[in-house]
């Protein structure tokens, strides 16, 4: 009977001492990179308009509206960069982009990414592309949104506009194609400054 305990006791102490030295049928999660989206400084000379811009956070379906990294290497396919994340959502990071340019543009009396704040006039995206197609193997980024600008007083359009930016990329390498997507929403944010400011 006692010898009987003794390998009851055995087997109980190998057992906690597989799990604490970290034997695991869990499958290891992938080791990700976040990213942040490039910027640079964009040479802008627009008119101020008057009031306060509130720049909504860009609207997209559910893959845009994540931060992964997307890639469409055929003509529906959509795939997902292994191992590389973006350090915040699309929709948060774009609008992160487009704050810091308008700021620095000094598009308006003042922009704003409160919705609580009052406002004059309202910024409204839908993205529809934010990606790396491939033609004949080269990997070019692809960014698509929809704009309306609204009165933020009767909630009525003022203006809208497609906006369709594509950037190649130096090569398929994560770097390449993470620069690749910030000078593309530097053109975006760009092309969207011009477009405010008339």
């Amino acid at each position: 009977m006692m010898q009987r305990w003794r390998h009851y006791l055995l087997g109980a102490a190998l057992a906690v001492l597989g799990l604490t030295t970290g034997c695991s049928i869990l499958p290891k999660s992938e080791p990700q990179t976040r990213f942040n989206l490039p910027a640079a400084a964009l040479d802008t000379h627009v008119p101020q308009q008057k009031g306060v811009l509130f720049v909504a956070v860009p609207q997209g379906n559910r893959l845009i509206s994540s931060n992964y990294v997307l890639i469409q290497p055929e003509h529906t396919e959509i795939q997902v960069y292994k191992g590389t994340l973006w350090a915040d959502t699309v929709p948060s990071l774009l609008r992160e982009r487009l704050i810091t340019a308008f700021s620095e543009a000094q598009l308006f009396d003042a922009i704003s990414g409160d919705a609580a704040l009052r406002s004059d006039l309202t910024l409204e995206t839908y993205v529809q592309r934010f990606q790396v197609q491939f033609e004949n193997d080269q990997p070019i980024v692809h960014v698509q949104a929809d704009a309306k600008l609204v009165d933020s007083n009767t909630a009525s359009i003022v203006r809208s506009q497609r906006f369709y930016v594509t950037q190649p990329a130096q090569s398929k390498d994560v770097v390449h194609l993470v620069a690749a997507f910030g000078q593309a929403t530097d053109q975006l944010s760009l092309e969207l400054i011009q477009w405010l400011s008339r």
